[in-house]
């Protein structure tokens, strides 16, 4: 005999428990795995509730990038509904599509934790960045899985690995790229305009990702653009991050 709980069988409800551990941990254990590899970048770890706070932050800013994005792009910000748009407009759209986004993880870094004791070494500026970044993926992914998920978990699992790869990668990559130009300005206050710099140089890395992701049945070469474009991004980020480990701490200057 099952004993029932609000009409469910105990069997029942282990299933329902099961797809829901399922499913929570493909959404937050790709972007997990890269933060706790990028993590390992800073000699003076950060507080935990404050990458914590960070990540949640991060989630928090994909939600506000797609308020965003409907609100500014309307129907034209789907990316399925491009396809018989001109080139011209198709990347207009993206553009668009990337500055919002890398905005949006921009902000939780501004707002929660730019003016905290705790950010006093250039190279906390990456780590943040990255975090918020990991926590906007993960955000992504719950979007992107749950139409998905509760029709076939295999298709689910193969779109986290997808995601991991890919779109998790390029957002903790374009932000550790845009953490970079915050450090160069937030610890020289006079080289302010680069923030905008890094956003908008980010807003193109990203805008090439999502273009040939778009043209990859068309372009025959679209995947090796795709490994070269993320290739590149990662030399540049661990080229940023030994620059900044150069770099002394606030209290050590």
């Amino acid at each position: 005999m099952h004993t029932l709980f609000f009409g469910y069988s105990s069997a029942e409800l282990a299933t329902i428990a099961s797809a829901n551990a399922t499913y929570l941990g493909l959404t937050l254990i790709p972007p997990i795995l890269w933060l706790l590899f990028y993590l390992r970048e800073d000699a003076h770890p950060e507080p935990k509730r404050f990458l914590l706070l960070t990540f949640l932050g991060g989630m928090g800013g994909a939600l506000f990038a797609v308020v965003a994005e409907l609100f500014f792009l309307g129907d034209q910000g789907g990316v399925f509904s491009l396809q018989a748009q001109t080139t011209g407009h198709v990347l207009f759209v993206f553009f668009a599509i990337g500055l919002i986004e890398e905005y949006a993880k921009y902000l939780p870094v501004k707002l929660l934790i730019l003016r905290r004791p705790d950010f006093d070494e250039p190279i906390d500026a990456m780590i943040y960045m990255m975090t918020a970044a990991l926590g906007f993926a993960a955000m992504e992914n719950a979007l992107f899985l749950l139409p998905v998920f509760n029709q076939s978990v295999s298709a689910g699992l193969e779109i986290a690995t997808n995601r991991f790869l890919g779109a998790n990668l390029l957002h903790a990559l374009s932000s550790g790229i845009v953490g970079f130009f915050l450090a160069r300005a937030w610890f020289h206050p006079r080289r302010a305009h680069l923030i905008a710099f890094g956003i908008l140089l980010a807003s193109l890395l990203h805008t090439g990702f999502n273009y040939l992701i778009l043209e990859q049945d068309v372009l025959g070469q679209a995947t090796l653009y795709l490994v070269f474009l993320l290739s590149f991004m990662t030399i540049m980020v661990l080229i940023d991050f030994e620059r900044l480990k150069k770099i002394p701490r606030s209290s050590e200057q």
